[in-house]
């Protein structure tokens, strides 16, 4: 089989480029499918992304003419893309991309990596963009999505066959059992001494990793931290929790209000802040993050949420975590999982805080992590996604 993989890598770092980069790396040299790539990178950062320009379409067209050429040149006949979610300038994007390089490729995959084009066709396109939209994207050969929940949203363009492929992350701390474990206990044991009335203050560091973003739970989370922070000094409790914050931000007019809200007093203590801003957190940075964390945070309600890596991540490091039950999330989690609130719920997000303050990960998420979610787990899923096409 020999497969174009037509999507961008990092930079911009956010889940869709690191999951096709984790593609590119777990088929790599791979015996059964030879993979070619064409980093249609459109948006030099963040900010860069879902805006129109003559430059993107320009790098549109050129991205597209390599595709072509690989075509050709080298008996290409799997196109594999990363649709877009539903915002009219990405989805007009998609359409000339199927337009240009679908008529030369044997069959289309399509690789969710967020939600929405469906329900977009049916609620906010025109007549005449669903119709162009039907004709340019329509009956892929395969459609591959991160949970059942979205197998509806995908059926909306009429693929030939839907699987469901889980993102992944590779282990970041192999050394879990040895090193971070014994620190979380050793940590658990000290606050659950201090929220019971000892002397000793202790904090308990929750971590927000994501893009800074309100509908991705941000000011939730920070108007739980001063709940839950309250509800301790009103106990006389010696913990304390800090959330800390780690990403960039979408909107300047949400940074400035997260920035307004640092200085007030209800976020900041005897001992300092109780909300503290890290930035764009680097590979390094981020594995400090975690390693010092003791629970996650991300209680999301973005319309085009996917299937966060960083959940993913926050599993592996043996995190309790805190997240919505919106769209796929609660499928991450076993059933019954004691962490998901309702969205839009600060004082829920509290009293989960409280919760878990004082313990570890008692849930397992750690083993559901590598059970279901390390990059092998990945890898034997998407070979055999794209080997039964090949076997059609």
């Amino acid at each position: 089989m020999k497969l174009l993989v037509f999507a961008h890598v990092p930079p911009p770092f956010h889940g869709q480029s690191f999951m096709v980069q984790q593609l590119l790396d777990e088929l790599h040299n791979d015996e059964t499918i030879e993979v070619f790539h064409v980093d249609s990178r459109l948006s030099r950062d963040v900010d860069d992304i879902a805006s129109a320009s003559p430059r993107k379409l320009l790098l549109i067209f050129r991205y597209c003419l390599k595709a072509i050429w690989l075509r050709l040149r080298h008996g290409v006949n799997y196109f594999y893309c990363v649709p877009a979610p539903g915002l009219r300038n990405a989805v007009y994007r998609d359409w000339i991309v199927m337009m240009l390089c679908r008529p030369f490729f044997r069959r289309t995959i399509f690789h969710y990596q967020a939600s929405g084009v469906g329900s977009w066709l049916e609620t906010g396109a025109r007549p005449w963009e669903r119709w162009v939209s039907r004709r340019l994207l329509g009956r892929p050969a395969l459609s591959i999505v991160l949970g059942d929940y979205y197998h509806e949203d995908a059926a909306k363009l009429s693929p030939r066959n839907i699987v469901t492929v889980p993102n992944c992350a590779p282990d970041p701390c192999p050394d879990y059992d040895t090193v971070l474990q014994p620190a979380q206990q050793s940590r658990a044991k000290a606050l659950a001494q201090a929220r019971i009335g000892g002397e000793a203050a202790a904090t308990f560091r929750v971590l927000y990793l994501s893009l800074c973003y309100r509908e991705k739970g941000l000011f939730d989370a920070i108007d739980a931290v001063a709940e839950i922070n309250a509800r301790l000094q009103t106990k006389q409790s010696a913990a304390r929790v800090q959330l800390d914050v780690a990403g960039k931000f979408y909107l300047a007019g949400e940074e400035a209000e997260f920035t307004g809200r640092l200085g007030q007093a209800e976020l900041n203590d005897a001992h300092g802040p109780l909300v503290v801003y890290h930035g764009f957190a680097d590979e390094p940075k981020k594995r400090e993050l975690f390693a010092q964390a003791d629970a996650f945070v991300l209680a999301s309600y973005y319309e085009f949420e996917a299937h966060p890596v960083s959940l993913v991540e926050a599993m592996a490091h043996g995190l309790p975590i805190i997240a919505t039950r919106w769209r796929i999330l609660p499928e991450l989690f076993p059933t019954g999982y004691e962490g998901l609130v309702d969205t839009k719920s600060p004082r829920q997000i509290a009293d989960r805080l409280e919760g878990f303050l004082g313990r570890t990960d008692e849930a397992g998420l750690r083993d559901r992590f590598l059970r279901h979610f390390t990059r092998r787990a990945f890898g034997e899923k998407i070979r055999a996604a794209l080997l039964a096409l090949e076997n059609e």
